[in-house]
């Protein structure tokens, strides 16, 4: 990729499905291909409470080379970049973010734009256990209101199935899957 022109790559983890080791591993494995051709970066998401965690550990392992970066975004599922920043500055982490400025712009300017809070509820316990794309969850309440299946029973089975994005329709040949049973 770096011999394309990229200067950054990120691992991503977009159903937020891995835990430390996974993260660190693969961020390892990039650095080791990459050498100094290019920066890598990790994105996570929060669906098992380990949004930050997750970003902290290949980030802090990494710091003396600069190579690793943590991404600066906020939506649902996203882990929150603010406590992320007030762990960098507990363990001495230098990233040139004030943590109070950062934590003032979270709650005064990206929480009023929001639409909604981010939760980490069950449906996004199971995104997260079952390595479950969060393209699914609106799509996966959606068929669950129509069908009268619950919505985590449609998570689960489209991460038993291994569904990527674009593979939200399947989820209608589930609830049908799971009204069957239930009428059984």
């Amino acid at each position: 990729m770096a011999d394309a022109g990229c200067q950054c790559v990120y691992v991503v983890d977009s159903a937020g499905a891995l835990v430390l080791d996974g993260v660190a591993d693969r961020v390892s494995a990039l650095v080791a291909e990459l050498g100094d051709d290019a920066q890598v970066g990790f994105h996570g998401h929060e669906n098992l409470g380990l949004g930050w965690p997750t970003r902290w550990r290949p980030c802090a392992r990494r710091q003396a080379d600069r190579r690793v970066l943590p991404p600066l975004r906020r939506r649902r599922g996203n882990a929150p970049v603010e406590a992320l920043i007030g762990v960098f500055d507990k363990i001495g982490v230098k990233t040139g973010i004030d943590f109070f400025d950062i934590a003032d712009a979270a709650e005064d300017v990206v929480r009023p734009a929001m639409p909604a809070e981010c939760l980490l509820d069950r449906n996004a316990l199971i995104m997260g256990y079952s390595g479950v794309y969060s393209s699914f969850l609106k799509h996966a309440v959606r068929q669950s209101e129509r069908y009268g299946v619950p919505a985590h029973q449609l998570l689960h089975r489209a991460g038993q199935r291994k569904l990527i994005g674009g593979q939200e329709d399947q989820l209608i040949d589930i609830a049908l899957e799971i009204k069957r049973e239930q009428s059984r």
